[in-house]
């Protein structure tokens, strides 16, 4: 064999093991997805690009025969029966990934393959597309981003799928090179003086715990101080103006009331998370979603709270805690709540 051929192979073969010649996830966590049936099979990562691959399956024809007929249905009268219809996919070219609550932090899509993104593809009942969409390569360390093509409108829906986890570590530093090990001379232990012998105290018996009823909302937990790293807190009676960042009087009492707790617990940490509802546009609801989060963290701060106790979110319309259309349901996703980091 030639010996360029072999070293060339063996090159290639290298560099194919290299922590830094890309990462690759397959069948990757997804934390919340709008649609059922179109799965994230692998996230591909490049020194250039991320690479995400898709499997769509279209529901299959289901037969549907009238009952209580004395005669048989014609075969070609009974495709009317059958659903659902022929479809159609395709995918836009505006979707982008996000960091989670970062607005600023996004990678444009580049190209796909096997779907359009211009004009459609037509699907029939049961059929299986497994296509590839590439983007702008995320940045090291960011190991959980949203993948978001738009709102669904005019009776199509987007795709949009909400923490995926992957491998995307952060780039090792090469280590400096480690001073010999000093070899220790060993010392001598004293000698551990003889055990005294235990003596029994007979205690008392304790007393019978207190049942203590636990607290129904989110302010008396607080008050309450039972909570837990990682627990989310609801701020309810905190209020905004409308399509603005400005705190409104009536959310200074509950405002008052986390400031007493930050104040007596001081190792605490937290962090307050901004969302909105998914009327709109996605970035100004980002935007709005963090600007308000960031006027909590002041008013905390104006109040005597070390700005490095808390940080401050916005998830704009990514959280939903319901998932209707109506008015009520919709009222229920714009929230500001809090998480505890650090106790």
């Amino acid at each position: 064999m030639n010996f360029k051929v072999l070293l060339a192979g063996a090159v290639a073969i290298v560099f194919s093991f290299s922590p830094g010649f890309g990462q690759i996830t397959n069948n990757p966590k997804v934390e919340e997805q709008s649609v059922p049936y179109v799965k994230i099979r692998r996230v591909e990562l490049t020194d250039q690009q991320t690479i995400i691959h898709f499997q769509f399956v279209e529901k299959k024809a289901v037969q549907v025969q009238p009952r209580n007929l004395p005669f048989p249905i014609p075969r070609k009268q009974q495709q009317q029966f059958q659903q659902p219809n022929a479809g159609a996919i395709w995918l836009d070219p505006e979707t982008r990934l996000y960091k989670p609550g970062e607005i600023d932090i996004k990678f444009k899509f580049i190209k796909a393959d096997n779907i359009p993104t211009s004009g459609s593809k037509e699907i029939m009942p049961g059929d299986t597309v497994n296509f590839v969409a590439y983007f702008e390569r995320l940045d090291p360390g960011i190991e959980v981003f949203d993948f978001y093509e738009g709102r669904s409108t005019g009776g199509s829906q987007s795709w949009n799928f909400y923490g995926i986890h992957i491998k995307n570590p952060l780039k090792k530093e090469a280590k400096a090179p480690q001073a010999a090990a000093k070899v220790e001379k060993p010392v001598k232990k004293p000698v551990q003086p003889a055990p005294k012998p235990k003596v029994e105290v007979k205690q008392e018996p304790a007393e019978e715990p207190v049942a203590v009823e636990q607290p129904k909302s989110g302010l008396e937990k607080m008050k309450a101080g039972k909570m837990a790293i990682g627990e989310t807190i609801s701020l309810p009676n905190v209020y905004f103006e409308t399509s603005k960042v400005d705190l409104l009087p009536e959310s200074y009492e509950e405002l008052n009331t986390l400031v007493d707790l930050l104040k007596e617990s001081e190792s605490m940490k937290i962090r307050v998370e901004g969302h909105t509802d998914n009327v709109g546009d996605f970035d100004k609801n980002l935007d709005l979603s963090r600007k308000r989060a960031e006027s909590v963290r002041s008013y905390l701060i104006e109040k005597g709270i070390a700005a490095d106790r808390i940080e401050a979110k916005g998830y704009g319309g990514t959280r939903p805690l319901a998932k209707g259309t109506s008015e009520v349901e919709r009222s229920k996703n714009r929230r500001v709540e809090f998480v505890v980091t650090q106790m």
